[in-house]
Parts: C-alpha cells; structure tokens; sequence
C-alpha cells in the first residue's frame, strides 16, 4: 500500500470517528429556524462580514424556497454549524448561486444538469476552533443531498481564503474568478471524488 494510501486510510478512520459524533437535523420549526439564523448571525459578525442588527438573526428569501433546506449540524448534542442546500433543476430554478451569479448556473441548470447549491455555512466559533473536522462534517451534507437527489454538480460560492481547503479536501474546481466580495464559484466535482473513503457512505 501507497503512503498516499495509508493517509487517506488514516484520514477516513479520523473522520468516521468524528461523524459518530455528529448528528444532522433539518430545521423545520421557527425555533429550530431561528436558532440556524442566530448561529448564522453570530458567525457572520464574528467574521466581520454583516453589521450588527436588533434582531440578531441573519435570513432572506431563500430560507422560505421550497428547493430549499437549512440544516443544522450537532456535535455531541450541541449546534455546532449550519448550511442551507437548494436542490437545483429545471422544475426549481431558482437559487441564491442563480440570483449572484446567472452567467455559470442558469445555462446549466437550462441543460438539465441538477446541481446542489450550498451557501449560508456557519459554524459555532469556539468549536470550530478546537474541531479541525467539523468543516467537512459540515459540506459533507452537500455531498449526502447530491447522492440521495443524484445530481450532477454541487457548486459553492467560496471567500478566496477558503479555496485551499475545497480544493484539498474535496477537490474543487474553480469556474471563474470573482473579485466582489471576495468571492469565486467553485464546483465540487462528484466524479472525482471516493465517495467511500471521504465517509459519506459511513
């Protein structure tokens, strides 16, 4: 066996040990919505990317899409992350990706391609600092949506310090370079990943 083998190896047994930590729950009820929101708010302000606000919520339109559903991430019984998924396809085209970035989502959703849209990934700060892999549990669920939807592409909308980490971890492809915001599109390419040994089957 490869030393590139025996990593990965490595690598998956550290993760499965993590995910029998974590459970995945959709938010459906105002509570569970508004804690996803306040989690979401929290992360962003640390982050320094919104202004505070009396609410202390962070939401839009695309929370209440019916192509759309926000999860949240629990390690240990506690929320520890959050990530909103829209399921995209000509019967749904409509995305917060679709609405930012028209030029590279709609021809492809208009050519049949289904593709998972993830944005709106927020993590508790204090855990995310000692959880090195809470980030993967976390995208993982993208990769679980485009499995049980069988689509095509899953695409994210990634700050430019955060490229590295899709690009090792889930061998992301770059689609085009987008100086506002920081921002560039990246595509999580399905086919080249091992499904098997980046855990989603676990």
């Amino acid at each position: 066996m490869s030393e590139f083998q025996l990593e990965m190896n490595r690598f998956s047994t550290k993760v499965s040990d993590f995910l029998r930590r974590i459970t995945y729950r959709l938010a459906r009820t105002d509570e569970q919505l508004t804690n996803v929101f306040k989690l979401r708010y929290d992360a962003n302000l640390k982050e320094q990317t919104i202004l505070p606000n009396s609410s202390e919520i962070l939401s839009d339109r695309f929370d209440e899409t019916t192509n759309g559903f926000n999860v949240g991430v629990f390690l240990d019984g506690k929320l520890a992350a959050a990530l909103r998924l829209h399921l995209l396809c000509p019967s749904y085209p409509d995305s917060p990706l679709v609405h930012a970035y028209p030029d590279l989502v709609k021809p492809r959703v208009e050519a049949g391609f289904r593709i998972v849209d993830i944005t709106r990934l927020a993590a508790d700060f204090a855990i995310a600092r000692s959880e090195p892999y809470l980030a993967y549990a976390t995208v993982r669920l993208s990769m679980l949506m485009c499995e049980h939807f069988e689509a095509d592409l899953i695409l994210a909308a990634v700050r430019r310090e955060h490229i590295p980490f899709y690009r090792r971890e889930f061998f992301a492809t770059q689609l085009e370079r987008v100086d506002i915001h920081r921002v560039q599109i990246c595509a999580l390419t399905i086919d080249s990943m091992d499904m098997n040994a980046l855990g989603v089957c676990s």
